[in-house]
């Protein structure tokens, strides 16, 4: 169902005018994200001219990533206005890899990353009972603290600490920042979701207005040519000792995905009730191709932006055929070497401004997910400990680093450590969290209203939320009272709960025939495109909404040995 505040819905085409607006517009603010593949690139040695190819071939990678995640039908893409960037999650991982092996590695490892998210699109909705709102919000806010400690580096100016223009650094950096934030909280409409476009132009004009352009980034975009064609180099390598890392990172990417997607569905869709997971995992798959072909062609690891999304909703345009328009002027853009340059031209500070600012949303956003719903005491030790192993990969580097070559394989990336140590105490704690119990109620002495309150006592015991709860009772009360009208001459019949930490699922069981209808499904919150109010807000909207919809409400009626039994399930 179509909302009527969209100007431009997803199967709508804006006029020409228009349209070239909003290309334009977007194709720049998929550009801005090339600082994080010019990061990559100051860590690999490679002449400036290789440097130049690598974001043209990245510009072309990024626009048919655009036109992978906007196709309508098929088996991959979600049909949504959800371009991919180039993206924070890959960054640690990347800049390792280019450490290690140069450019060849990084390639190599993002088409194994690649693979790894498409590998989870294929199953991602049989992997719920892994990724529950705290391995996935755990994940996000990983990501987000790896990519802050990169961030604050550059900030703080670390490397320039003993050089004379030492103040001039931490100024350019500290005002790149404070642009950035101020927008985000007093800015109004797209001015806020452009808040890191903004300080990312503040800081560069400042730092040219200081002096701190480097003359040889000046001289390379004066060398540049304005027309030529980007050529790959197709050269890649492996190294085993990164599949943790790049591992990660595809998991990450994949939950970054679902999340994303889940918040377009609802952007689209007036009478959205649940998560379309065979539209999910098409995106995954459209996700984790780009990724592939990214690396095929030259370029580091992309996922699909959650701020291109919030901005789609904040102008009301989410026309799909806007993200092809803009795949279009990037492949314009791909073709001029002069422009690809302008972006090693970008200074470290602002940069790195820019990654502190996006880390502190993905950290927020990572913890709003984890406390979606209440933290039980296995959930404390999986955050706790994970957090403190992550941690210890970055304060201790070098213990890691003269572990045994297997278990330093483990532990490539702090968000290696994190997540392998979450999902594997998830996994653990699975032991013993299904519970199960029942209670027989009959009509004639009344015992069907008792059974509500020994529903609501159990939920409690379960610590189930009172939300879910009060919702089951709602149901119940529903079905019994089609029972009694629908069953003339029943008496009795069983009612039995059962919770695995996951879902809570209640049985209804009783001798006849098959009621003649169930409760409807739960409908979600009312949500407010209003609630997509920073560049992260798309992620863990959706997260969790899909993490709390996946399985709600799912309904089945079962008849058989003189017995009808009406099953409902919830997601807790």
């Amino acid at each position: 169902m179509r909302p009527a505040g969209l100007i431009y819905a997803v199967d709508e085409v804006p006029p020409p005018l228009r349209l070239l607006l909003l290309a334009v517009q977007y194709a720049v603010m998929i550009a801005i994200y090339l600082v994080l593949v010019v990061i990559v690139l100051r860590h690999a040695d490679v002449s400036d001219e290789r440097r130049v190819g690598v974001i043209g071939m990245a510009l072309l990678a990024a626009a048919i990533g655009a036109v992978l995640q906007g196709l309508p039908r098929g088996p991959i893409g979600s049909g949504f206005l959800a371009p991919p960037i180039y993206s924070a999650i890959y960054l640690a991982a990347s800049i390792q890899a280019a450490e290690r092996g140069g450019l060849p590695l990084v390639f190599g490892m993002t088409i194994f990353a690649g693979l790894v998210e498409i590998a989870i699109g294929v199953v991602v909705d049989h992997l719920r009972i892994i990724f529950t709102p705290v391995v996935t919000g755990l994940t996000v806010f990983l990501v987000g603290l790896q990519l802050g400690v990169v961030g604050i580096g550059e900030v703080l100016d670390v490397a320039h600490q003993n050089m004379p223009t030492f103040h001039l650094h931490v100024a350019v950096s500290v005002l790149t920042l404070a642009v950035a934030v101020a927008l985000s909280i007093w800015g109004r409409g797209q001015a806020k979701l452009l808040c890191s476009l903004a300080g990312l132009a503040v800081g560069l004009a400042a730092a040219w207005l200081a002096g701190l352009i480097e003359p040889e980034a000046r001289a390379t975009i004066s060398a540049a040519s304005r027309v030529a064609v980007p050529w790959p180099d197709f050269s890649y390598s492996f190294d085993p000792v990164l599949i943790p890392a790049f591992l990660a990172a595809g998991v990450a990417a994949a939950v970054r995905t679902v999340g994303v997607v889940t918040t377009c569905q609802r952007i689209n869709d007036a009478d959205w009730r649940r998560p379309d997971t065979q539209n999910i995992r098409k995106a995954v798959l459209a996700d984790g191709l780009a990724c592939v072909i990214g690396g095929v062609l030259g370029a580091p690891g992309m996922n699909i932006s959650p701020s291109l999304v919030g901005l789609s909703s904040a102008t009301a345009a989410t026309s799909r055929v806007i993200g092809f328009a803009a795949a279009f002027v990037l492949v314009v853009i791909a073709f001029s070497p002069k422009v690809a340059a302008f972006f090693l031209m970008i200074p470290s500070d602002v940069a790195g401004s820019i990654l502190v600012f996006t880390s502190t949303f993905m950290i927020t956003s990572g913890m709003q997910t984890i406390l979606s719903r209440p933290v039980l005491t296995r959930s404390t030790y999986i955050i706790g400990l994970s957090t403190l192993l992550a941690l210890g990969r970055t304060v201790y580097p070098s213990y890691f680093k003269d572990l045994p070559p297997f278990l330093e394989s483990l532990t490539g990336s702090s968000l290696a450590v994190g997540l392998s140590a979450a999902i594997l105490l998830r996994v653990v704690f699975l032991a013993g969290t299904r519970q199960h119990a029942q209670m027989a109620w009959s009509v004639a002495d009344g015992s069907m209203a008792a059974s509500l309150d020994w529903l609501r006592n159990q939920a409690k015991l379960w610590k189930v939320g009172t939300e879910t709860t009060e919702f089951c009772i709602k149901d119940l009360e529903q079905v019994f009272e089609h029972i009694r009208t629908g069953e003339k001459g029943l008496q009795d019949g069983v009612l039995a709960a059962m919770f695995n930490g996951i879902d809570l699922r209640l049985d209804i069981s009783y001798p006849g025939k098959t009621p003649t209808e169930l409760p409807p499904g739960r409908r979600p919150n009312e949500f407010h495109r209003a609630s997509l109010d920073n560049e992260e807000a798309a992620v863990q909207v959706g997260l969790i909404d899909f993490l709390h919809g996946i399985a709600a409400d799912r309904k089945q009626i079962m008849h058989g040995h003189g017995r009808t039994t009406a099953r409902l399930w919830y997601a807790v």
